[in-house]
């Protein structure tokens, strides 16, 4: 079982950590007790989102202040590649292990999760120079539960998005993967971007705030007592130490 014999986990991060958060999703989190996480791009911490050509170019970026306001109710943060590129052999020193130094002093808390940019193409070329980094895990965009015996440099995410892209065009599904986490005494861990009022701000990279409710209330309705509502790091933290 998982802490305090619960029979599931839940988590949900959110790529790049957009500073709209606290404005709408926030809220949603504080109604239903569910801890958050955000992935960050080392140096854009505190300004306007620099990845030209990105659905969430020129948004503003939670800054120091606001992270760690954050982290008192139970957030936490991840890693989320120095430039968001392409990781490749070449570049993932950089990428990867000079992103977490400058992360952690930008931040001043640690940062042990790595969190794979962009695709799963990147996450050979970072697995190869995470734990010498010192990241004790890796969340990549492989879309399945975890189990206890999962490894934690490959864990898997689910996407909760308005709609896949082509050629599925899958549509939003709250019960995603919920009854295969309790059937498997799994982990779950969702993952969006900045779920907006009404509409998301790219429907296959993300959900609306009114999707994101319909999510956190079929979780903890279905989960009720048996789901560990956790924020990742504690529950890499509870794996480690079993």
């Amino acid at each position: 079982m998982w802490k305090d014999g619960k029979r599931w986990v839940y988590s949900i991060t959110y790529d790049e950590g957009c500073a709209a958060l606290l404005e709408h999703a926030v809220p949603v989190h504080r109604r239903y007790g569910i801890p958050g996480h955000v992935a960050l791009v080392a140096p854009q911490i505190g300004v306007p989102r620099d990845v030209p050509g990105s659905s969430y170019h020129g948004m503003m970026i939670l800054s120091r202040e606001q992270i760690h306001g954050l982290a008192k109710e139970g957030w936490g943060v991840s890693c989320h590649s120095m430039t968001h590129p392409n990781i490749t052999d070449e570049n993932a020193d950089y990428e990867v292990v000079e992103s977490r130094k400058v992360l952690e002093e930008k931040l001043e808390m640690p940062v042990t999760i790595f969190c794979v940019p962009g695709s799963n193409q990147n996450y050979p070329a970072s697995l190869k120079v995470a734990r010498k980094a010192g990241y004790r895990a890796i969340l990549t965009i492989y879309d399945r539960v975890n189990t206890r015996e999962t490894d934690l440099m490959c864990l898997g995410r689910c996407p909760v998005h308005t709609e896949y892209p082509e050629p599925f065009f899958s549509v939003f599904d709250p019960y995603k993967r919920i009854h295969q986490a309790i059937d498997m005494n799994g982990w779950i861990i969702d993952y969006c971007h900045c779920p907006m009022p009404g509409k998301a701000i790219h429907p296959a990279k993300d959900c609306s705030l009114e999707e994101l409710e319909q999510r956190f209330e079929t979780v903890c309705r279905i989960g009720g007592d048996e789901v560990w509502l956790a924020e990742p790091n504690q529950v890499v933290e509870f794996l480690l130490n079993k």
